[in-house]
């Protein structure tokens, strides 16, 4: 994965549409936007500059971290590997008092040379940064 920070894709969390002063709710709405499009770019542009860390099923032995460059990256191979039908979040912390808000979603998709689909749920986390809320976590849930 290092060798693809060398390809000069501009560093995530810097160019996101502006969402200052937005609350979590629309910043959970813009990431439903963006991976319903399957969008990338929209996607690593918010996440957190110290990265994205990824949990599969909850299982702190089967997290990654990524880098904001690499988040970019992340999300191509996912999106190249699995063809999302729908994406919805069911919960979310609009109000967070707090520096993280917490947000449920439910994922339909397939790969693409199966018709076999698959619902994954997914819990996204959000924290505060100099005023913006950043995507700084994805856990999916079995």
């Amino acid at each position: 994965m290092s060798c693809l920070l060398a390809l000069g894709v501009p560093a995530a969390g810097q160019d996101a549409p502006a969402v200052e002063g937005a609350g979590p709710g629309e910043v959970f709405a813009a990431i439903a936007s963006a991976w319903s499009q399957e969008d990338q770019q929209g996607l690593a542009d918010r996440v957190h500059p110290d990265g994205l860390r990824v949990d599969l099923a909850g299982k702190r032995d089967r997290s990654t971290h990524y880098s904001p460059s690499q988040a970019f990256y992340f999300f191509k191979n996912l999106f190249q590997s699995q063809r999302t039908l729908s994406f919805r979040f069911q919960r979310t912390q609009d109000d967070a008092r707090g520096e993280r808000a917490h947000g449920l979603a439910a994922w339909r998709s397939r790969r693409p040379s199966s018709e076999n689909v698959k619902e994954t749920k997914l819990v996204f986390v959000l924290e505060l940064y100099e005023g913006r809320w950043m995507l700084s976590e994805i856990t999916t849930i079995k």
